[in-house]
């Protein structure tokens, strides 16, 4: 499957990038999609008690994406390549309960689904140590957004951690330098930037990734740097680096003028992959100056914008790692038999500044244990089960059961 940043092989853990690529000469068409349940006990709001989430007992079932893809090679050297992405089955009107504002919570009207366009770029392949896109295309931060197929994790969701901190997938407009040489690959972007009235408390930059407006504004820029290592056998290394300003994104600029906003992630992520065992792990840590500064200004901007307008923390963090064997050992046709487990810490609010409160209940960490069946390659079921643990256990434990059918192919290739 093709990925903006790397594509692992099934085979290994090589990578393989779309100028390089043997498998399509002309033209491929395909997709990759999931479908979930969930059975929880616990209630949504853990913002309005004491104690955290009170005890419940609910269940939901979504279509959490359907993601097409087409690849098209307008020559030899020059590939379009576009996404296009339906979350939660499309686009209408719906009402969602907003928990997060220290216990209160308010109703808005937002779209119950979306049609997104993820990835529409030009690639011109000047050589394999160097090549440009143009256009849209996805951000490599985190282990996720680099490998997000639905079969590149063992969960029934997308990582916690990751969802909470960033946007996921991350995708914006820009400029992209990209290529291997012998055992390393690189990617040097230059994107539009975030806009900082879309920080929060709950989800930190997730939601200043542009879009409610109908143009994106690039006033402040965003540099991003990943690099990846394998030499090590069957052991791929990769670091990513984000910076750029985010007041200057915003709908009024003139209330921020006076601050920067600055925006700095780093990760470290890897992945080793033999013929029986899978382990992956991933480490981001963030920072936003001005923190304090945008958290008053945010608090006065107009309801009608739907952020959350919630203190943002100065600095965010998460850590993961996760293992799984396969139990079925080789078989010709792809069928795997894989139990895993995985633990997970995250933290919204890892640190604050002046004047703004440290939200315990923002500190959380996910134990899961469960078992995916890859019926073949690229199908899988998987089946999981965690225990999440606000503010290291002194709020109520949070419990889900997950369900999930996935699955990601080419239909057409030429």
């Amino acid at each position: 499957m093709l990925l903006c940043v790397v594509k692992i092989n099934a085979q290994s853990n090589a990578i393989i990038r779309p100028d390089v690529n043997p498998e399509y000469n002309t033209y491929r068409f395909g997709a990759y999609g999931e479908l979930l349940f969930q059975q929880m006990d616990y209630g949504p709001n853990r913002y309005a008690h004491e104690d955290g989430s009170p005890s419940d007992n609910r269940a939901v079932v979504d279509v959490p994406r359907l993601v097409f893809e087409f690849n098209y090679k307008l020559r030899k050297d020059i590939e379009f390549v576009t996404e296009i992405e339906f979350e939660h089955g499309g686009t209408g009107a719906g009402l969602e309960l907003e928990y997060e504002e220290m216990g209160e919570y308010e109703m808005e009207i937002e779209k119950a689904g979306e049609v997104v366009l993820e990835q529409f770029f030009i690639k011109k392949s000047f050589s394999r140590a160097f090549n440009i896109k143009i256009g849209h295309m996805l951000v490599p931060i985190g282990i996720t957004n680099a490998r997000h197929l639905p079969t590149q994790f063992f969960t029934t969701v997308r990582p916690e951690g990751e969802m909470s901190m960033l946007p996921l997938t991350w995708h914006e407009t820009g400029i992209s330098f990209l290529g291997d040489y012998r055992r390393w690959s690189y990617e040097l972007q230059l994107i539009n930037g975030l806009d900082a009235n879309g920080f929060s408390s709950a989800y930190w930059i997730r939601n200043g990734q542009q879009g409610i407006f109908e143009t994106i504004k690039i006033t402040d820029p965003a540099v991003v740097l990943r690099v990846e290592n394998r030499t090590i056998k069957n052991l791929n290394i990769g670091a990513s680096i984000y910076y750029g300003n985010s007041t200057g994104n915003t709908a009024k600029p003139e209330k921020m003028k006076h601050i920067s906003g600055t925006v700095s992630i780093v990760n470290l992520d890897i992945v080793y992959k033999n013929k029986r065992a899978v382990v992956r792990g991933n480490f981001i840590y963030g920072n936003i100056a001005d923190s304090e500064e945008i958290s008053k200004i945010n608090r006065s901007i107009s309801k009608n914008i739907q952020y959350s307008r919630t203190p943002i923390a100065q600095s965010a963090m998460t850590y993961a790692i996760e293992a799984g064997y396969n139990v079925f050992g080789t078989d010709k046709q792809g069928e795997k038999l894989l139990p895993f487990v995985r633990y997970e810490y995250y933290n919204t609010m890892q640190g604050t500044s002046g004047s703004v409160f440290k939200d315990a209940r923002y500190q959380r960490e996910v134990f899961t244990l469960g078992v995916n069946y890859l019926i073949m390659e690229g199908l899988c079921l998987k089946a999981d089960y965690s225990s999440r643990k606000i503010d290291g256990g002194s709020l109520n434990a949070e419990r889900t059961v997950g369900l999930s059918l996935v699955f990601n192919n080419w239909f057409v290739k030429k």
